[in-house]
């Protein structure tokens, strides 16, 4: 049901309603892409209990090429509401949208004030020079729980009087919102709008690396974390307390765990147009976020030629899945002329939009020799299937100042745990990067208790019930 039609559930007594929002590609990975779901637990839900109705929530745009995997188990008490939004803001609101986010200022946040994410773009957007104010406040007000945790909220709702989603809660009356993306600026702007009214709010974060980059302004009444590390960071960064910071494990890794997931490694191979006897190192790129990766990638692929690490060893490049067109355009230009390399294969296929391709590229990690990424989530879902994890922190042949270097992101306060565990081996230069390829070629258990301490302590259970425990939690909070 789609809201083109009546609203006669709106105000049915007994009927609890539950917002959920559906703001981005990450949000659709954990939640809504992978069968069993959280998404499709609480449709199948709705089918057969007349007390629980659920209203999803997209930006308008998305609503035609959201609704069907929002609907794949028909019921009038689903419901697909399109918003209309702005993300326009004036200076006043520009100028406490800065006072706010700086009431955090971590080892990320100052990476990112005075170094930077990209080298080919400045520091902060160009106000590199606003780095010690940022650091002032996080320093001065940002020790204030009175501040962060009071007067903020109560300020945002002064300066920020637009309220796009009223409507939306005047229409179907909300019990419960949950937040799928809350670092997402839609989420952001729904947020405030549950808490001028009192309703329940549960929330969650869609990407590994957002709870420690700045301060958000409102905290759900339940924040869902996947794993004890995300959990303390949401309690240290983020003023959460202990008792309102639940853990649920990672959803999308019920996935990843099930028989149902598993594609033979032999069906993998044909799709990679590789030999039964092929091995091969999956490199996930970080586009231009890494800019010497061509220098990386060429110098493996001499390696395998001339056969240094035995027969039959292929390099699968992944592109970064950025949804910047610049990052597209990036990687098309730059691996133009590797990827006629006979030993270089390029999974291009971004799995967005086909549930098949996306299937294909957990099987490519599950099947690896190696995977070698530069400090990013692929990181996380690879320790799922055990495979040895390799990066190489260092810039090619360049030799770059640090605050250009990719050394840098070795900073990332959400990196920490997973240098600490040994289950990542760091090449600093070629020379310990033909060995570590080496190494893990001979023996894939190398490094084996690390990558056991990483699913322990950065992937919580992977018993395949994350997302039921997402949804007890969400049956919880409505009944």
């Amino acid at each position: 049901m789609d809201t083109k039609g009546n609203n006669k559930l709106a105000m049915t007594e007994g009927v609890k309603t539950l917002f959920m929002t559906v703001p981005s590609a990450a949000a659709r990975r954990y939640l809504f892409q992978f069968p069993n779901c959280v998404s499709h637990q609480l449709q199948k839900l709705a089918q057969t209990r007349s007390d629980l109705r659920i209203v999803f929530l997209v930006v308008k745009k998305d609503y035609d090429r959201y609704k069907p995997f929002l609907t794949l188990f028909p019921s009038e008490r689903v419901t697909v509401e399109p918003i209309e939004i702005s993300y326009e803001r004036t200076l006043v609101q520009k100028l406490f949208r800065f006072f706010y986010s700086y009431l955090l200022y971590t080892n990320t946040t100052k990476i990112l004030a005075t170094m930077g994410m990209r080298p080919d773009e400045p520091p902060a957007g160009g106000n590199r020079f606003l780095a010690p104010v940022k650091w002032l406040l996080a320093n001065t007000f940002g020790r204030s729980i009175f501040i962060r945790k009071k007067l903020a909220p109560w300020l945002y709702f002064k300066i920020n009087p637009e309220r796009p989603f009223a409507e939306a809660f005047e229409k179907y009356q909300p019990d419960v919102v949950f937040l799928s993306s809350i670092y997402d600026r839609f989420d952001s702007r729904l947020i405030p709008e549950a808490k001028r009214r009192s309703v329940k709010t549960i929330a969650m974060q869609a990407s590994w690396d957002h709870i420690d980059k700045y301060y958000m302004p409102f905290q759900a009444d339940i924040f869902i974390a996947h794993s004890e590390q995300i959990r303390r960071a949401a309690i240290k960064f983020q003023s959460y307390k202990p008792e309102s910071a639940v853990v649920t494990g990672y959803p999308h890794f019920d996935y990843f765990t099930s028989s149902e997931s598993l594609v033979p490694r032999e069906k993998v191979l044909a799709e990679l147009g590789l030999s039964n006897d092929a091995r091969y190192i999956l490199y996930v790129s970080g586009s231009s976020y890494c800019p010497d990766e061509p220098d990386i990638i060429d110098t493996m692929l001499k390696w395998v030629s001339e056969n240094k690490f035995g027969e039959d060893i292929y390099i699968i490049l992944r592109p970064y899945l950025g949804s910047r067109s610049k990052d597209r355009d990036f990687d098309v230009w730059r691996y133009k002329e590797l990827k006629s390399h006979p030993r270089l294969r390029v999974f291009e296929k971004r799995g967005l939009e086909d549930f098949n391709d996306t299937a294909m590229f957990i099987n490519i990690m599950r099947h690896s020799s190696i995977v070698m990424s530069v400090y990013s989530t692929v990181v996380l879902e690879s320790v799922v299937f055990d495979r040895p994890l390799l990066t190489a922190p260092f810039d090619g042949y360049k030799k770059r100042p640090f605050y250009r270097s990719i050394k840098r992101f070795e900073g990332f306060e959400h990196f920490q745990d997973v240098i600490k565990s040994g289950g990542l081996r760091r090449a600093f230069n070629f020379g310990e990067l033909k060995e570590a390829i080496r190494a893990y070629l001979e023996n894939p258990q190398l490094d084996r208790e690390g990558r056991e301490r990483m699913r322990k302590e950065l992937c919580y259970k992977l018993d395949g019930r994350s997302s039921e425990r997402m949804v007890e939690v969400i049956l919880r909070e409505l009944f």
